[in-house]
């Protein structure tokens, strides 16, 4: 008999939806990468290919991504 539980771990995001709420509230005009599970905060020469995001706009991909 097999004994092991499997626990299904949804990630939450609660700190980085802290710092995106905290930058909306704040009127912080920044913008977001986020690639393979990494969160970038880009301040300034950004030379990527990634995605940019608003805080508005992540912090409603991630709400939806954890419901």
């Amino acid at each position: 008999m097999n004994t092991n539980k499997t626990i299904d771990m949804k990630r939450t995001y609660k700190t980085i939806k802290w710092v995106l709420n905290s930058h909306i509230k704040k009127n912080v005009r920044s913008l977001w990468t986020w690639e393979d599970d990494n969160f970038t905060c880009i301040f300034e020469n950004y030379d990527g290919d990634s995605r940019i995001y608003t805080p508005h706009q992540l912090l409603k991909l991630l709400t939806n991504e954890t419901k």
